[in-house]
């Protein structure tokens, strides 16, 4: 069977929720796609290209995000529809936030091009329109990430998380506790994602309009 690097990205991410990130190499998905590792070599150099294919297929599973935001809608609410859709895809692989952070997409070049097209018809300057996509994605990686450090697997605490908050309330004032544990997703990592979403939409509104 010839093998192809969608192949190897595809298995990949199968294992992703067995073994977690730090367990992931091309010996293992060699074994998975019962090749010899040297096989692999043909099609990816190196674990980072690894990973870097692996986001790209994340991508193309959901090519849903693509799709053109709808005419006369509200611009804002649109982003925040594929900013759910982007955490939603990151969330369905264990560390799938890391896997995309940082990553190089390898056959996509230009992901958000219809909301570029968009909101410039909507006559919003360009440079803008390019700050304010690439801070809500980077906002929704960098939430997912922290999200998944907490709940390593859905539905599944990191128990240490809940013994730090249980520590800190026998030794700092209420409020400030109150404070700490709403800056972390341990109780309603939905509502906090919501929360933050807001915040920065909020702003957009206001730097885009400005």
């Amino acid at each position: 069977m010839a093998l192809s690097r969608q192949d190897i990205a595809r298995a990949g991410l199968r294992l992703l929720n067995d073994v977690g990130l730090n367990g992931l190499t091309l010996r293992l998905i060699a074994q998975e796609l019962g090749v010899k590792a040297p096989a692999l070599y043909w099609h990816l150099k190196n674990k980072q290209e690894l990973l870097d294919e692996m986001a790209t297929q994340m991508y193309r599973d959901r090519d849903d995000l693509f799709d053109a935001p709808v005419k006369g809608g509200d611009w804002a609410e649109d982003l925040a529809a594929r900013a759910r859709g982007f955490r939603r895809m990151m969330l369905a692989y264990r560390d799938g936030a890391k896997v995309f952070a940082g990553t190089f997409l390898t056959d996509i070049v230009t992901p958000n091009e219809n909301v570029y097209k968009f909101l410039i018809g909507e006559g919003f300057d360009p440079h803008r329109v390019g700050r304010i996509t690439f801070t809500l994605f980077t906002y929704v990686i960098g939430f997912t990430i922290e999200e998944q450090a907490v709940y390593p697997r859905p539905g599944e605490l990191d128990e240490r998380y809940r013994e730090r908050v249980d520590t800190l309330a026998e030794r700092i004032d209420a409020p400030v506790l109150a404070a700490l544990t709403s800056s972390l997703p341990v109780g309603d990592p939905d509502q906090q994602f919501e929360d933050g979403l807001e915040i920065v939409l909020t702003g957009m509104r206001a730097w885009l309009t400005r």
